[in-house]
């Protein structure tokens, strides 16, 4: 069975929250992030040992492909550990704030729904 390298896991998803951290506060600018992850991909994962990392990479290009053309990088959310703190601390004063916006509860969950759908994908 061929190893995993953590280094590639880690170095995946350091690119992946740099490009929704950065994206956040510099814009459109936050793309290198994406088009250096792809590259990465490309270049550093293309040996056959290295498919679960290659498939997790294609994973968040894909999302962040789906946020860019949909205009949704602003439902991003951070992954791994950062992304769990991240969560917890976000959630609620997310859906706090779409009450105040005067979202009724239905619309809420649609886009609560919307949101972890376009970090999590679909298992359906």
């Amino acid at each position: 069975m061929a190893k995993q390298d953590k280094n590639d896991f880690e170095f995946i998803l350091y690119l992946y929250n740099e490009f929704v951290s950065k994206h956040r506060s510099i814009g459109k600018e936050a793309r290198v992030y994406w088009h250096i992850l792809d590259m990465y991909i490309e270049l550093r994962l293309s040996k056959k040992s290295q498919g679960a990392e290659k498939k997790y990479a294609q994973k968040l290009i894909a999302i962040i492909r789906e946020a860019v053309v949909d205009w949704n990088t602003h439902l991003l959310i951070l992954k791994g550990e950062e992304g769990e703190k991240e969560y917890k601390q976000n959630m609620e004063s997310y859906i706090e704030r779409l009450y105040k916006l005067g979202y009724d509860e239905k619309s809420i969950m649609e886009l609560i729904i919307k949101k972890l759908k376009l970090n999590y994908g679909n298992d359906n």
